[in-house]
């Protein structure tokens, strides 16, 4: 549960991704990793194409590298630095050729997308180096070119994507670029290609992001957030306007109460905090209860359910320097249920054990400051379920007084993570997993009776 809320003070942070994602990353400015000059970023993304050769399909390896402005002004010129794009081809692909050398020319469908629109983002067709063939393994091409610079919109990040490609490769010296390009695009047409020209298509079927400029207004300023104001304090006796307000039938008694706790997020090596009691406006928790009869006493069976999505500004540190900053918010679905097993004899705690299942949303992430747009649904593809239950020598002694619990959970992949681009495979790669730890304690319930009242939050326990 209170994991994704990723580490507000996590120490280390491992890897986040090495796959497609990690175009994202660099897009985002995740990635450390050099920057061109000081108002550009390298960006060095490797996509798997599949290409159709008349030998055969092939699996193609790409590998695009290029610097970016790091922003751009609303309505100005992007200028992107010059491409190298390396490929990694299949002797078989080009076996028919039966040169020792072969050259020829690329050409990439690049797409630039902002606010759900896209446009052609003019790349020429690219001159391919003549290499070696050699006896064994793949043949490594090199092509490269000036990319044209395109007009940004209003507002909104501009997203540069790459996408099919039309390869055309000839024995050495290679034919004319313009005649070669051609070629490739009419034998593409006919279906029938000759020897050295295919249309490759990216393996996973659709563009992948190779960089995102923000849009930043000349001698703007990020606007400063408004902190919420600190909820004044009830005076004794006094319970929360929001609390016993759970509508469930058939209950004894109502309540409401306050949680917190710890969560270790196992891929990034730290721990987060869960409705961190420091915060302006923690997030209650409603409860309805009976007391059962057993052969030993009384037992409690509980229903609960937070009364707003808990929440939490989380900070961790990417490749380990990286400060980035994320809300995670945690929504119950349906109501959680905990049960307290009467007292048995000899025992001063009752054993207690609580279950729920919440979704998991990321919101206001930003990279070193830098705002990183992941929209309104960036969340769990799936319910994460979340036992808890008191371990030997915890200090819970029952339900109503409160204590801690603790268990671990998985954390699923995520889904709709992403404005123009697909932010999925860097949530997904550096938080999802099983093996998380958690631990909750609860604060005493705020009751009927007026002493009980107001609910206190309970001191954070490690």
């Amino acid at each position: 549960m209170g994991d994704l809320m990723m580490s507000v003070r996590t120490r280390r942070a491992r890897r986040l991704l090495v796959t497609a994602g990690a175009g994202a990353l660099l897009a985002a400015g995740l990635n450390g990793a050099g920057a061109a000059a000081a108002d550009t970023r390298d960006a060095d993304v490797t996509v798997s194409y599949q290409c159709a050769f008349p030998a055969g399909p092939q699996q193609v390896s790409v590998r695009y590298r290029a610097a970016f402005p790091v922003s751009a002004a609303p309505g100005g010129q992007v200028r992107p630095g010059a491409v190298t794009v390396t490929l990694g081809v299949p002797r078989a692909a080009v076996a028919g050729l039966g040169a020792a050398k072969i050259g020829g020319t690329v050409r990439v469908s690049a797409v630039t997308g902002q606010n759900g629109a896209s446009a052609d983002a003019g790349w020429p067709a690219l001159a391919v180096e003549p290499a070696a063939v050699p006896d064994a393994g793949a043949v490594t091409l090199t092509a490269s070119g000036d990319l044209p610079a395109v007009t940004a919109g209003p507002a909104g990040d501009l997203a540069f994507r790459v996408g099919g490609l039309a390869l055309a490769l000839a024995p050495a010296p290679a034919p004319a670029e313009a005649e070669a390009g051609a070629g490739a695009e009419a034998g593409a047409e006919a279906g029938t290609p000759p020897d050295g020209q295919a249309a490759c298509t990216p393996g996973e079927g659709r563009d992948q992001v190779l960089a995102t400029v923000p849009l930043v207004t000349p001698g703007a300023g990020e606007a400063p957030r408004k902190q919420p104001e600190k909820r004044a304090a009830l005076p004794a006796g006094k319970a929360p306007p929001d609390c016993r307000v759970l509508q469930e039938e058939g209950w004894q008694f109502s309540g409401c109460l306050y949680m917190n706790g710890f969560s270790n997020v196992r891929k990034l090596g730290g721990a987060s905090v869960l409705n961190d009691p420091e915060a302006p406006e923690p997030a209650l928790t409603n409860v309805k209860y009976n007391l059962v009869p057993g052969p030993t006493g009384l037992g409690v069976d509980v229903r609960f359910r937070f009364h707003e999505p808990l929440r939490s500004e989380a900070t961790f540190l990417t490749f380990d320097f990286m400060p980035t900053t994320a809300t995670m918010e945690i929504d119950q679905i349906g109501l959680g249920t905990q049960t307290a097993a009467p007292y048995e004899k000899g025992q001063t705690r009752q054993h207690v054990q609580s279950s729920m299942r919440v979704s998991i949303r990321l919101y206001d992430v930003a990279v070193n400051g830098t705002p990183l747009e992941v929209g309104d649904h960036c969340q769990s593809a799936r319910p994460v379920d979340v036992t808890l239950s008191d371990a030997p020598g915890a200090n819970i002694t029952n339900i109503v007084k409160g204590g801690a619990s603790d268990g671990s959970f998985e954390i699923p992949p995520f889904e709709g993570c992403g404005v123009g681009e697909d932010l999925d495979p860097l949530f997904t790669g550096s938080v999802s997993g099983p093996g998380n730890y958690l631990k909750i304690t609860q604060g005493a319930i705020c009751g009927l009776a007026a002493a009980t009242c107001p609910p206190a939050m309970p001191e954070l326990e490690r």
